[in-house]
Parts: C-alpha cells; structure tokens; sequence
C-alpha cells in the first residue's frame, strides 16, 4: 500500500518535476496575463520565489520599454514576440538579458485562455557578442599594427646597438652613460610594447592537449602566492569536483592566468580578496563549457573605463603596456573560448574565462 502511495504522490509531483529540469525559465499566465506559476529556472533568473511572482502582471515583472512584447498573431500557438528579440531587466543590480518565447493557450474553441512564457537567458552569450564584435574590430587593427611593428623593430635594434657601443666608450664616472643607461630602458620598453602588440595580433597556440584547468590554476596561484601576501591580498578558491580538462597549450593558458590573477592583484592597491573559481556549465543544446572566474574585492570597473579595457594600449597604470588584456582575450578566442568581465553586486570586479569542457576519455579512445 505504501508503494502505491509513493507512485500516486510522485505522479502528483510528475508535473513540477519535469518543469523543474528545464534549462528555459517558464511562466504560466492566465488570461488576464497574471503569473499563476513559475518554474525553478524562472524564480532563479528573477531571482524572485513563486510565492511572490503569483498573482503579478507579466509586465510587472518583465519591465521593458517595447510595448505590448507579449502579443504574437491570433493564428500562431508559439512565436517569438513581435519587436522585442531580447528582454533587458535589472535584477539586483546586475543587468540579465532573457530571450522569451510565447506559446499561446486556447481551448476547443480557439479563445485564449492564457499563455506560456519561456525564458532563455542570454545575459552571457549577449555579453560575449558584443565584445566579439568589438575583439572583430581590433584584430583588424591588430594586423594593420603588426605590419607597423615589424618595420619599426629592425631600425630600433640598430639604434640599441648603437647607443650601446657609444655606452662602452664613456668612462664609468661619465654622467652621459647614465643618460645613455636611460634610453635603453626605454628603447627596451618600446621593444616589450612591440613584441605584445605582435602577440596580439598573432598569438602563437602551440602543442594544445587536454590541460588540466584545476591544476594550471592551482600551479599559477602558488607561484604567486608570495605577491599577493606582500600585497595583503588573499585568495580564496573554489574548484570543482569534476575533472575539468580543456584543449589548450598550457604554457599559452597559463599566460592568460597570470594576467588576470595580476591585474586583480593590482586592483586591489588596500589589499583584499580574489575568489577565483572553477565550475563546469553543462548545456542540453551545445557543448559543456568550463568557467574560469577571478572575482576581486578591489573598486570595480569605472563606467567610463568599462568599454576601454579590451581596447590595446588602454591602461590605467603608469607603466602598463595596455596589452595584457588584449593579448589574454586573443588568446581564449583562438581557444575557441571568451572573456568577458562585469562589476559585481557589493563591490569589485569579475573577469569570467570560458573554455569548452574536453572529455579525456573521448580523447583516449580516438587515439
């Protein structure tokens, strides 16, 4: 008796369950367009529970400025809505762009008698997007760039040699050999700027394999564990479980590590915290991905600055160079990843690395 208990209760919850598994957040509207019931993804992405979601006008709780979103053709049973492909809200101070869906709920005798609202969120994939669009824009100034570099490198190398041999000629105590000392500083400067910028446009990914993503993390990290105590900042990680193994050159991947790890080094000048975390998001509809997330407690990103960061030569700091971000988001791309960075609730900044997830075993037996 209590077996067909269990099946007759599981039935009941049959329903909500299958609803719950779904990747889309889904919206039950009566006629009156009210929320009558959410699933989990939607109470997750609004960040709001159903019992304070039940009752509200959709457009209460979707605010947008696009009139009438909800309305699709009398004839249609499921369509995307009409002017309004994407769906921007503030949801705790973080911007979240959903992708709806409506499927229109009629009865036998075709009037409607509610509706069906399916949210997908696209908040990163519109992130990522755009900062391809603009990545487009800067490889092609990237190449063009490149040219100029390497018709500047051959003379610069002849203008250090020379001032070298004009060097070993002074005595010591000579003041101009000080002087001499400080433009090859500089012209070595200009060659460091040279050599990233062609990295930037060419960015050389050699003998890629699976790479272990937790281990290169944690490698990085206790090189430079020195640096961040002596710059009072402390580094909390999150990896997890899973193996978490990626197609990249190690040596390459690790590059983009330790600028990302350094620059929030930097950012936190009054010492502070970076999380940096490791999670695995598995999709139903594309390949899983690997998240490689460094969160600082440092200021943030400025408003002004925030469309800059990406932008080679753009720095903030007296000696940079402006080309470590740059170089790293070349680097993932090549890798068939993104980077994408955002200001998070409360304070600081997050740079997110998003690699896709590589299965070893898939790779041992295709061997």
């Amino acid at each position: 008796m209590s077996g067909r208990v269990q099946l007759d209760a599981l039935a009941q919850r049959a329903p909500q369950l299958i609803l719950d598994s779904f990747d889309q957040g889904i919206l039950a509207l009566d006629r009156d367009e009210r929320v009558i019931f959410a699933n989990r993804k939607a109470e997750e992405i609004l960040k709001t529970p159903l019992a304070e979601l039940a009752g509200r006008r959709v457009e209460k709780v979707l605010t947008v400025s696009t009139e009438q979103w909800l309305e699709v053709r009398r004839e249609d049973r499921f369509a995307q809505p009409q002017g309004a492909p994407e769906v921007r809200l503030t949801v705790e101070d973080a911007e979240v762009v959903l992708r709806p869906s409506v499927m229109v709920l009629r009865d036998e005798a075709g009037t409607r008698t509610g509706s069906v609202v399916f949210l997908e969120d696209v908040t990163d994939s519109a992130a990522e997007e755009e900062q391809q669009q603009k990545l487009d824009r800067l490889i092609s100034l990237g190449e063009l760039s490149a040219c100029v570099a390497h018709e500047i490198r051959n003379p610069l190398t002849g203008i250090r040699t020379t001032v070298q041999f004009v060097a070993s000629k002074l005595k010591p105590q000579d003041p101009r050999k000080e002087d001499l000392d400080d433009v090859i500083k500089e012209l070595d400067r200009i060659e460091t700027i040279i050599s990233g910028l062609l990295q930037f446009a060419r960015p050389q990914v050699s003998l890629p394999g699976p790479t272990d993503a937790a281990a290169l993390l944690t490698r990085v990290l206790d090189n430079l564990e020195l640096q961040f105590r002596a710059a009072g900042v402390d580094i909390v990680r999150d990896f997890c479980d899973d193996a978490a193994h990626v197609w990249a050159d190690p040596d390459v991947l690790q590059q983009v590590v330790l600028n990302l790890s350094i620059n929030a080094m930097q950012a936190m000048s009054e010492g502070g915290t970076l999380k940096v975390t490791l999670g695995i998001k598995r999709y139903r509809t594309k390949k899983s991905m690997v998240d490689l997330v460094f969160a600082d407690t440092g200021p943030g990103i400025p408003p002004d600055v925030y469309e800059k960061i990406f932008d080679p030569f753009f720095t903030t700091r007296p000696l940079g160079t402006g080309l470590g971000l740059p170089i790293s988001l070349q680097i993932v791309r090549e890798l068939g990843g993104s980077l994408t960075a955002k200001n998070v609730p409360g304070g600081g900044a997050q740079f997110t690395v998003r690699l896709p997830l590589v299965s070893v075993a898939a790779q041992a037996e295709g061997a």
